[in-house]
């Protein structure tokens, strides 16, 4: 399996609300490797994103430690082939090594221990298979404050969206570390990782593990 992006395939979710995280579900799919087949969504909520990166030839779980969230997608996307729901928290399941291609957090990674899931997520994925996180992390240092605050009245005006619809009932988590020790953990954890900043107080980080 190669580590050039994949395009777009297989069943598209049907239309929702925009919000902060659907903003980069694009993304996410856009990252998936050449000849992904085991595909995993670590919080995946109602499991549009889940859904998005179902296609032929693959299998993508979405996992959530939430029995409503669990529910809902399920109901929502009931018939789609390959694609499956389980609740179930990341950290605690027993997931064998070597066994993703493709493993994403789209706001959930804050919600655990960071350091515990991207080591977990290192050893479940095969060589050659790669890690996106869209993340979130605070402002704690005055730089990391004074880019958020410029970023701030862009996020505000794009709120205005006719589209925009935050998902109130989506489980919310304040996140403990900074831009800076964020993307510090996340290269020391996984050596040439790529961390980058984004609006909506969004980050991104993207690792393909070495071999192949």
């Amino acid at each position: 399996m190669g580590n050039t992006a994949v395009i777009e395939g297989g069943p598209v979710a049907p239309p929702c609300p925009w919000n902060h995280n659907i903003a980069y579900h694009r993304f996410v799919r856009r990252s998936v490797p050449r000849g992904c087949r085991d595909l995993l969504d670590v919080g995946c909520g109602r499991g549009r994103l889940a859904r998005a990166l179902a296609g032929p030839g693959r299998h993508v779980l979405g996992l959530d430690p939430s029995a409503e969230m669990i529910d809902a997608a399920r109901a929502a996307h009931e018939g789609v082939a390959g694609l499956e729901f389980a609740e179930d928290d990341y950290l605690t399941r027993d997931i064998s090594p070597a066994s993703y291609d493709f493993v994403c957090f789209v706001a959930s990674l804050h919600h655990m221990d960071q350091a515990r899931a991207l080591a977990k997520a290192a050893e479940i994925l095969r060589p050659g298979g790669r890690l996106v996180v869209i993340g979130l992390a605070r402002a704690v240092t005055l730089p990391e404050k004074l880019v958020s605050a410029a970023y701030t009245p862009i996020v505000w005006f794009n709120d205005l969206r006719p589209d925009f619809g935050a998902d109130h009932e989506t489980p919310l988590v304040d996140p403990l570390l900074g831009w800076h020790e964020t993307a510090k953990l996340a290269r020391g954890a996984l050596p040439g990782a790529r961390f980058r900043r984004h609006l909506y107080f969004r980050y991104s980080l993207r690792w393909t593990k070495p071999g192949r």
